[in-house]
């Protein structure tokens, strides 16, 4: 069995949800339904994985202070996007691999980065001038040198 299989076949027991902070939740929706929006047409999920990216990146986790619950499926998180969300956690809370378990703990992680990462790309969309596209991936550049 290779590397990807065992990947694949790893069990994520998180939760039904993620939670987002309800303040942020009419902002998630202007990113998923403006015709402006670079992320026109995409999923929650999409949208809080791009934020947890950003949190991490910056250093920015905020606990969340007022929970919308019920709001993103965990069960439509794809296998990659689970195993960014691990990666985030061992890296950031410095845990041995049988951390990996804890998936209350990596999934509370996620939220708190994301809700920290939140506000970036809020600021991407409401200050976008040209193509935002480029000035995500701009922005994301500057980590991969």
């Amino acid at each position: 069995m290779s590397d990807k299989d065992l990947i694949e076949k790893f069990e994520f027991k998180f939760k039904k949800f993620a939670t987002i902070d309800k303040e942020d939740h009419e902002q998630y929706n202007t990113l998923k339904k403006a015709k402006d929006s670079f992320l026109e047409g995409e999923s929650f999920t999409k949208i809080f994985i791009l934020s947890m990216t950003l949190g991490y990146k910056k250093g920015e986790s905020k606990k969340i202070q007022n929970p919308l619950k019920d709001n993103i499926p965990t069960s439509v998180f794809t296998t990659d996007e689970k195993w960014m969300m691990i990666s985030v956690y061992m890296s950031t809370k410095n845990k041995k691999l049988e951390a990996i378990y804890d998936v209350d703990e990596i999934l509370t992680n996620a939220e708190e980065y994301a809700n920290g990462g939140f506000k970036y790309l809020w600021n991407l969309y409401k200050n976008q001038s040209g193509n935002t596209i480029e000035s995500l991936e701009e922005e994301f550049r500057q980590y991969l040198q």
